[in-house]
């Protein structure tokens, strides 16, 4: 509660013992009743949602595959109505879809989005960004002509991981049967250019955020244009003043959520101590 000075706070805990302060700091992280009680201050606050979490993908065959990472690939995420978001960056496959750093950047740059799509998206990952579409082609060939008559299911020229490259053999309607499936003489241009499709623009439908709440921040809080930077005191309320999470800024990795935490609550305290 705010009051006349000298005391311009006062607040009253649980067990019944009242405070007085002419300063006062709200580090409440992503709790209700700290957006609650910086809004009865004055202040505007940025609608909540989350950030930094997975995508739950409901594909079986995919889950089969958890545990499999890939060092780099390019993904893109399609929201109805938003703007096409593209990053880079290492993924993992998961018991119940995808993860890892590109799927978290995803999710943070695209958290307003994804919460008003409800979280229901579409995700398209090249798995070999490295290439284009007419080299990965050509590779396939080449490794084609090499490998006449070898199993399409045990051998790639990418060296991805063999129940991943089932996957996408999967993916492509093609047999990963490594006995009696496709042969490499027998793969047909429409199977060829299904492949190359999958290896290029392998889509995914997302139903949702990771199923355990594994969300690592929120994105939202206390609107930055009301505090000062510099002190972090608030611009609408003297003597008020905001570190962590209550404030609107989320970063692409926990890592930058820690150091903001860290920092602004570092800037709060030698502020308040040279009040």
């Amino acid at each position: 509660e705010k009051i006349p000075a000298p005391s311009r706070f006062r607040v009253e805990l649980r067990g019944g013992t009242t405070l007085m302060g002419d300063r006062l700091l709200l580090a409440t992280g992503s709790n209700p009743k700290g957006y609650a009680i910086a809004q009865q201050l004055g202040h505007e606050l940025q609608s909540p949602v989350p950030s930094l979490f997975t995508f739950q993908i409901p594909d079986t065959q995919l889950h089969d595959r958890a545990g499999i990472s890939v060092n780099w690939v390019q993904a893109q995420l399609h929201c109805p109505g938003h703007p096409v978001l593209k990053q880079e960056g290492p993924i993992l496959i998961t018991h119940w879809g995808l993860s890892g750093p590109v799927i978290l950047k995803l999710s943070a740059w695209g958290a307003r989005m994804l919460h008003d799509s409800r979280y229901q998206a579409s995700l398209r990952v090249n798995w070999v960004p490295q290439h284009s579409v007419d080299t990965t082609r050509s590779m396939l060939m080449a490794f084609k002509q090499d490998h006449l008559k070898r199993a399409i299911a045990t051998g790639n020229p990418f060296q991805f991981p063999r129940r991943l490259w089932e996957y996408f053999l999967h993916k492509s309607e093609m047999s990963s049967d490594t006995q009696g499936g496709d042969r490499w003489a027998n793969l047909s241009k429409k199977e060829l250019n299904r492949l190359v499709h999958t290896l290029t623009q392998c889509e995914f439908e997302i139903h949702g955020k990771g199923t355990f709440k594994d969300e690592f921040v929120t994105c939202g809080g206390v609107s930055l244009k009301s505090v000062n930077f510099k002190t972090m005191e608030s611009r609408t309320c003297p003597g008020l003043y905001f570190a962590g999470e209550i404030l609107d800024i989320d970063g692409v990795t926990g890592g930058f959520n820690f150091q903001s935490a860290w920092t602004t609550g570092w800037i709060a305290g030698q502020s308040m101590g040279q009040f």
